[in-house]
């Protein structure tokens, strides 16, 4: 073999193998692409069912309760219900920040044929990270979550006890819409309840309030105005307190004042042991009726309760009532709450 075939060989071998090198190379880069690509769709999809991710909560707590009532010489034991009830909630993730939520509850009195019955809730709403929250239809009165919320510690349906003396509304409004937002430790609330062909073509009540909460410490305000269109408005102030003092020590206090009637109502908790607590509260309620028809009545309750599980509790409770122109009334309790709750996820 001549030195110019040899140089010609050579030439050869080394462009095959740059050949090769060029093509392994272009085929890692192709790699390198193809995983590149794959992960930038993937991250795209889950952005996607991120933004449209969906939740969904099925719950019911189940509250009977043996009562002894003493009212003068009518002294009776009745099984009774402290407002057991059953409901769903949904939310789904619309993206941007945007999410949309429903909700319905309705009770059910085991203290009476138990029947999937009264609705206490049927609401779908709106709410935007930055912009609140704002909501249609049956949902919880304005003034129970800015104020009663934060006395009703009690294992009883008429708790607080001088709230619910107000009746229609107190716990529930119907036909209303409302919005809510909160700014750190600020939360402003506002509703208005629409008249049902009672001959008032607008609002019928209207309600805003503010919240302050900070450190387990709770302050609010709010004032409603009621137009039933046969008489005057009815102007409404309420404020509350509450505080988590220690670890093991709550109070709250909450004043309501509407025209001539005034509630005051006033409850303490204490965490005994990790599966004791025991409660009490005081109540005030005057109706703003001069003669023997008042209803007016104050009193006092304490409560045992014992935790089995998160789920499962018990307790006795003793509660007394004393009117100024009724007999007075003295009711014992043993009863039981059982919560269930099911999510879903996707």
């Amino acid at each position: 073999m001549t030195i110019t075939t040899k140089k010609l060989c050579t030439s050869l071998l080394i462009t095959a193998a740059l050949g090769a090198s060029m093509n392994m190379a272009w085929a890692a880069e192709s790699l390198e692409d193809r995983i590149k690509t794959l992960e930038n769709k993937l991250a795209e999809k889950s952005e996607i069912e991120s933004d449209n991710a969906m939740s969904a909560k099925l719950y019911a707590t189940v509250r009977p309760s043996l009562t002894y009532f003493n009212v003068k010489d009518n002294n009776r034991v009745e099984v009774t219900d402290f407002l057991s009830f059953a409901g769903i909630y949904s939310e789904a993730e619309l993206g941007g920040g945007w999410t949309a939520m429903a909700h319905g509850e309705w009770g059910f009195d085991i203290a009476g044929d138990a029947e999937f019955g009264k609705a206490r809730r049927a609401s779908v709403g709106l709410s935007y990270d930055t912009y609140g929250k704002i909501a249609f239809g049956k949902d919880r009165a304005i003034d129970y979550l800015l104020h009663a919320t934060h006395v009703d510690i009690f294992n009883h349906r008429a708790s607080p006890f001088a709230y619910d003396q107000i009746g229609k509304d107190a716990f529930f409004t119907d036909n209303q819409i409302t919005y809510a937002n909160t700014w750190d430790t600020i939360t402003f609330m506002a509703g208005f309840k629409f008249a049902k062909g009672d001959g008032v073509d607008y609002a019928e009540q209207s309600i805003a309030g503010l919240g302050y909460d900070k450190n387990g410490l709770h302050f609010a305000v709010s004032f409603k105005s009621t137009d039933t269109g046969a008489v005057d408005n009815t102007d409404t102030v309420a404020v509350s307190y509450a505080q988590q003092i220690t670890d093991d020590f709550y109070l709250a206090a909450m004043y309501q004042d509407e025209e001539e009637i005034g509630t005051l109502d006033v409850s303490v908790g204490y965490q005994l042991t990790d599966k004791y607590k025991v409660k009490a509260g005081y109540y005030d309620f005057d109706d703003g009726v001069s003669t023997k028809a008042s209803e007016s009545n104050n009193g006092f309750n304490v409560t045992l309760e014992r935790q089995f599980t998160p789920k499962l509790r018990t307790h006795i409770e003793v509660l007394t009532k004393s009117y100024d122109n009724f007999e007075d009334e003295v009711a014992f309790a043993i009863g039981l709450k059982y919560d269930i709750a099911v999510n879903w996820k996707s």
